[in-house]
């Protein structure tokens, strides 16, 4: 209970300091990196789930989340711990009238049954007294209005875990030994729906999100795959500036992984509804679980069917229309190389069309290639008779020599680079 307190206390306190809220606001408004493309999934998820007139953002910060729909005509409270947060809001709000506040959210300075939406935006992450947070929520929310906020999501780590044959605790060592700045709360859906229904509160939505981009969020799925590390963090950045690489990533995430399920990333945005139905969040999880079943099995264009909010033939041609722009091909087979070891899993010639599927299963033998050639020419002189061959003076020498190896590997055993 001391270490909850102490968590709590270090992550209420972290953004009091100006300097750091400068900073803050600067990376919030910054369109570098992947910053463009989470800052719109989830204001378009806060416009579109809010109902209402009155809102009330807890851990409001600078206003990213509700600032828009100030401008929109709500009428707008926020509350933080930090005054330096609010001071830079309340200019950022300018000419707009809004009410800000300094306080505690699990311990909110309101009558109860006093607003329509409260949002709260990469607050609930933070902390772990989320049943207690959420009860507070709950009671100053009006009968039939809506809470929605993000948090990371358990059941996806877990999965994982069960397919990859990784602990858990391994997945998420960094997480779990980092000290409270790396403390990331993770909920099971079914444990979240649990709660909510205590509450009298039902699911609008559970929305999966960050299936591409990282920002903050690992999705573990992606881990050892070519959408992991500098080269993919690099080709992320130019949705930045690319206009048709980030229509295709928001594409990705708002028509795609937003409509599967709890494992399928690592992150996803809650919508409740004070409305008491068990038997809505009955059949909420149930849809989930039947989800989850697809997702173990081939994902054909008929499977998603059933999910997909769109005509599924308007969907498939809209996803090889934007194909057709080459950028956004690479984009999807470093996507698909996190699974091309199961090919059964993503039919791609149910998707795509022959050429475009051609095209990344040719990508995708070729880093078969270089991963079984690359595998032998850097673990060959590890062997104990090879090892202790090759050094000299106590230097090993066998690294030395991969660089050169590997072209002779991939000309002679793959019959590459061979003129004809």
């Amino acid at each position: 209970m001391a270490v909850e307190t102490d968590l709590i206390s270090w992550k209420t306190d972290a953004w009091k300091n100006p300097n750091m809220v400068s900073w803050y606001h600067q990376r919030m408004i910054d369109d570098k990196g992947t910053n463009r493309l989470k800052n719109t999934v989830e204001t378009n998820l806060c416009q579109r789930y809010a109902v209402g007139s009155e809102l009330l953002d807890v851990g409001i910060g600078t206003g990213r989340g509700s600032l828009p729909l100030l401008r929109e005509g709500y009428r707008v409270t926020g509350i933080d711990s930090s005054q330096a947060m609010l001071d830079m809001c309340r200019q950022l709000a300018a000419p707009h009238a809004i009410d800000l506040r300094q306080g505690d959210l699990a311990k909110l300075p309101f009558d109860d049954a006093r607003f329509d939406t409260l949002l709260s935006l990469n607050v609930m992450v933070h902390f772990p007294h989320w049943q207690q947070i959420l009860a507070e929520w709950s009671r100053v929310l009006r009968p039939g209005g809506r809470i929605i906020f993000d948090v990371h999501s358990l059941d996806h780590v877990e999965q994982v875990s069960r397919v990859r044959g990784v602990p858990v605790d391994r997945l998420l060592e960094g997480e779990l030994s980092g000290g409270p700045s790396q403390f990331l709360q993770r909920l099971r859906v079914n444990e979240l729906v649990a709660e909510a229904g205590r509450l009298g509160l039902s699911v609008r939505a559970i929305v999966p999100y960050a299936g591409v981009f990282g920002a903050g969020n690992v999705n573990f799925w992606l881990k050892g795959s070519r959408a992991d590390g500098r080269a993919w963090e690099r080709l992320l950045s130019w949705t930045a500036v690319d206009e048709q690489l980030f229509d295709f990533a928001l594409f990705l995430e708002e028509s795609l992984f937003a409509h599967l399920s709890s494992i399928v990333t690592g992150r996803f945005m809650v919508v409740l509804e004070k409305t008491p139905q068990p038997e809505h969040n009955a059949a909420w999880l149930a849809r989930n679980e039947a989800i989850n079943r697809m997702l173990g099995g081939e994902l054909t264009a008929q499977a998603l069917a059933a999910f997909l909010p769109d005509d599924l033939e308007r969907w498939r041609q809209r996803l090889q229309a934007m194909l057709d722009y080459r950028p956004n091909l690479v984009l999807l087979f470093h996507l698909y190389s996190a699974c091309m070891d199961a090919p059964h899993w993503l039919a791609l010639r149910d998707l795509l069309t022959p050429a475009q599927c051609d095209e990344i299963e040719r990508w995708a033998t070729s880093a078969r290639i270089d991963r079984a050639a690359y595998a032998l020419v850097s673990s060959w002189h590890q062997e104990p008779q090879c090892a202790s061959t090759l050094m000299h003076r106590g230097v090993p020498l066998g690294p030395g020599l991969e660089y050169q190896l590997m072209r002779d590997v991939l000309e002679q055993a793959f019959n590459l680079f061979s003129v004809r």
